[in-house]
């Protein structure tokens, strides 16, 4: 049975605390070997700092004293162990395929916090990846949104930058930059989802234009007076467009 989606984002989350643990036992390590040995003897912080480093190289001086002999070993057992931690919880993580998830999440953060006037598509169904299409082909920075797991993961193998989560969430559209966007298109088909996306929009970033799907031409007026921009039924559009080129 495969782990739960809670546990595989514990393990991610886990990878930044076990490599500070790693940062932090070298430190201590190293810390303790050089007043060590200079406390027995060594005449300057750099020779003992040295003299650390040969012992945990397993380079050991023939003429130690006892009380450095058992030092050397001390920092030798530790230094062992410490190593052997380190490489099985990242053969762990690599092997359970954390570390890439790790990578790819911080690559995703990356990139959020470089963008800025970007287009932020919530809806990552047939519309939203149509216009994510064309968006793409112009070479214009985007964003997308959607709450189904199967769709960001199907997304995110395409390329595409996706946050997952509602657009009516206020975390949502953080986490997709919405206060240096420069556009929200919601592509989500319901009417009140997009309604309060649009009010919630508003409140974090005043500026930004808002183009809305509306699912009964009855609630356009309202779409628009929350503040939307253009706010469209896709059927009727459709529709039109197929009478025109039909020529009635």
């Amino acid at each position: 049975m495969g782990r739960g989606s809670s546990g595989t984002i514990k393990e991610i989350e886990e990878f930044p605390r076990r490599i500070k643990i790693f940062f932090w036992i070298i430190f201590l390590l190293f810390l303790f070997g050089t007043f060590g040995f200079k406390l027995l003897g060594e005449k300057t912080f750099f020779d003992a700092f040295f003299r650390t480093l040969q012992t945990l190289a397993f380079m050991f001086e023939e003429n130690s004293t006892i009380s450095e002999r058992f030092l050397e070993i001390f920092l030798a057992i530790v230094g062992v162990f410490f190593v052997w931690w380190v490489l099985w919880s990242l053969g762990d993580m690599l092997l359970d395929g954390s570390l890439k998830k790790y990578l790819k999440t911080r690559i995703y953060e990356f990139k959020l916090e470089k963008m800025e006037n970007h287009i932020i598509i919530a809806g990552g169904g047939r519309s939203g990846e149509e216009i994510a299409k064309i968006l793409k082909e112009k070479k214009q920075n985007f964003v997308m949104t959607d709450f189904n797991k199967e769709v960001v993961s199907s997304l995110r193998k395409k390329g595409y930058i996706v946050i997952e989560g509602s657009p009516d969430q206020e975390e949502t559209l953080v986490k997709a930059g919405i206060k240096k966007a420069k556009k929200l298109i919601l592509t989500v088909p319901k009417t009140d989802v997009n309604l309060l996306a649009i009010l919630t929009a508003k409140e974090i970033n005043p500026k930004i234009e808002v183009y809305a799907r509306c699912e009964n031409p009855k609630h356009i007026s309202k779409l628009k007076k929350a503040g939307a921009k253009i706010a469209i039924v896709p059927e009727i559009v459709a529709a039109d467009k197929l009478v025109e080129d039909l020529g009635i």
